[in-house]
């Protein structure tokens, strides 16, 4: 299982989604530095690969007075072997060359910074925020604001003990730091890097994440739109400011529509599903009540929901990147049996 999960996390880290669209960390005249996520490659899913490079400028850019701020790209290979080519850095190596420049970045930049990453290039934060912990010579702490968008050290955490060595990353997933920098979070509601179900024995919220398509996104997000933020101070004073967007809907049930759902039956899916994939994470528990079990407390069983029996001849599938729709199989689909069998899957299905 762990090594599924962690050829998933590579995939995630090379894939990214579309473009989705104020908060200040500083003062006038600071820099940015950007650490953007994986580039785009010549490996085996480049076809996934959709990021622009002109919008990594933006990369955090509504968390911070970035009208004022000049803006630099830090140089890293952003890679993620064997995904991102044979020839390509592991995500391990990428995450130590992206360290190191970052760390000389911030050294010979005088001045308030602020460091904006997305994705893999969290990691290299991470790495650089372990640096400087214990480093006497590190910048003064009002000098330095970090800003992490879709951080997927969430899931590697809680994959793997701090020390793990993932071979599949070549990457020692690391221990989380008491920085004394403060630092900004964005977090997507199911995004599977940064917001993975607390119980993985839930299978159809594990699904759903997978389906999270705002991975990206999240770093063109504005904070005057999204709930106010969580702040939590460590031992060193720092603080940690996180947003969390909200979903409008379930993932699983977005990509439902765009495989030609119909409306009834996709919105009777999102209330029967939703509690269901909520109960896999821990901030939906009633403080007032003991927490929920590890596994879903209603299995999956999508016969037992009354819905209609609908029979698809084609599904045109939308492909990830540019490039025509591909066509899945002509074979009808049966919500009814579908749910028969997904539900034999599940804990507590029946058999």
């Amino acid at each position: 299982m762990k090594r599924l999960l962690s050829g998933t996390i590579a995939v995630g880290l090379v894939g990214s989604a579309t473009l989705l669209g104020s908060g200040a960390a500083n003062a006038d005249g600071e820099t940015a530095l950007i650490v953007p996520g994986t580039r785009e490659h010549n490996g085996p899913l480049k076809a996934l690969y959709h990021f622009d490079p002109a919008w990594r400028p933006q990369i955090g850019a509504n968390y911070y007075d970035s009208a004022n701020a000049s803006k630099k790209i830090v140089s890293y290979p952003a890679s993620a072997w064997p995904l991102s080519g044979l020839d390509s850095p592991t995500v391990g190596e990428t995450v130590v060359v992206g360290s190191d420049n970052l760390d000389a970045e911030i050294r010979n930049t005088p001045g308030p910074k602020v460091v904006t990453a997305l994705s893999l290039g969290t990691l290299v934060l991470d790495e650089e925020q372990a640096r400087l912990a214990t480093d006497p010579n590190a910048p003064p702490p009002d000098e330095l604001t970090f800003v992490k968008v879709s951080d997927p050290s969430t899931v590697l955490q809680r994959a793997f003990k701090p020390g793990t060595h993932v071979p599949v990353l070549d990457y020692t997933v690391p221990a989380p730091v008491e920085s004394q920098y403060d630092t900004i979070q964005i977090v997507s509601e199911y995004d599977v890097f940064a917001d993975p179900p607390d119980r993985p024995g839930n299978l159809l919220a594990a699904i759903n994440s997978v389906m999270g398509q705002n991975h990206s996104d999240a770093a063109f997000s504005n904070p005057a739109d999204l709930p106010p933020p969580i702040v939590t101070t460590n031992s060193r004073g720092a603080t940690t400011t996180t947003y969390f967007i909200p979903a409008g809907e379930l993932p699983l049930t977005t990509q439902f529509r765009k495989w030609g759902m119909p409306v009834p039956v996709a919105d009777r899916l999102e209330t029967v599903m939703r509690p269901m994939v909520d109960n896999a994470y821990a901030r939906n528990d009633d403080p007032g009540q003991p927490p929920a079990p590890k596994q879903p407390a209603i299995p999956l069983n999508l016969q037992n929901l009354n819905l209609p029996t609908v029979n698809v001849p084609s599904l045109n599938v939308p492909a990830v990147g540019p490039g025509p729709a591909a066509a899945a199989p002509a074979n009808p689909v049966n919500l009814i049996n579908a749910g028969r069998i997904v539900s034999k899957l599940l804990p507590g299905g029946r058999r």
